[in-house]
């Protein structure tokens, strides 16, 4: 199919969704680096470092977690209940310091989607693995609205479609009119999951790695595009 068409059907399906629900960690906030820098910190009593090409793989994309570092590599001595609160501690110190970056078009994109229009808004969430109070606090430090959010508080995180099958039910649509864009194979698996449509959306982390989707996009600045050709600037 040549890109003409797969942009053409990419625009169909948006016109015709009822609501879009985003990942945030990798699509609207560049934070999987400090994920991964957290980690290493929080593992350096049992010296061990996650290499960038596990990171992506393995702990970004699959979500394989620390479980899966620990099987690859057998590191039985690491005390997993201990490692888990000190990168929590340590990932939260990064969030509320402001450090956690959103991608240049996030605060934009969430400004458009938020504009009251005659006869209806928008209806999107945001939908992530993440904790709804991080989210929030990263939101406002990049000077971008805060929007309605499901996090991984109390829910079975990705590859399971809760946190997405949530979302839908707030947001009233049924999973099959809904656009799920995400940056990860246990994200994109997750909305397959639940009977969702899913976009792959390309950064810098994901692009070597092998994920398939329905639909592709270069960055989130094809759906700012959308947007401003149908009147929301």
């Amino acid at each position: 199919m040549t890109k003409h068409k797969v942009k053409h059907k990419f625009i169909s399906a948006w016109d015709t969704s009822a609501a879009f629900l985003f990942d945030f960690d990798g699509v609207l906030a560049n934070s999987e680096p400090l994920f991964r820098r957290s980690w290493n910190i929080a593992l350096q009593p049992w010296s061990h470092e996650i290499s960038p090409e596990d990171y992506w793989k393995y702990w970004s994309s699959l979500g394989e977690g620390l479980a899966g570092e620990i099987r690859r590599y057998g590191l039985g001595s690491i005390d997993v209940p201990l490692a888990r609160e000190r990168q929590k501690n340590i990932y939260e110190g990064f969030v509320n310091d402001g450090m956690v970056p959103l991608f240049p078009q996030s605060a934009r994109l969430l400004e458009m989607l938020s504009v009251d229009r005659i006869a209806c808004r928008w209806r999107f969430c945001i939908a992530s693995n993440t904790p709804c109070k991080l989210i929030q606090k990263i939101l406002i430090s990049g000077g971008a609205p805060v929007p309605m959010i499901v996090g991984g508080d109390n829910l079975e995180k990705k590859p399971s479609p809760d946190i997405f099958l949530r979302a839908s039910s707030l947001l009233d649509v049924e999973p099959s009119s809904a656009l799920v864009f995400e940056d990860s194979q246990k994200g994109v698996t997750a909305a397959e999951r639940g009977g969702f449509t899913s976009v792959l959306v390309l950064n810098s982390y994901n692009r070597g790695l092998d994920i398939s989707s329905e639909f592709v996009i270069d960055s989130i600045q094809p759906i700012l595009d959308l947007l401003t050709e149908r009147g929301l600037q």
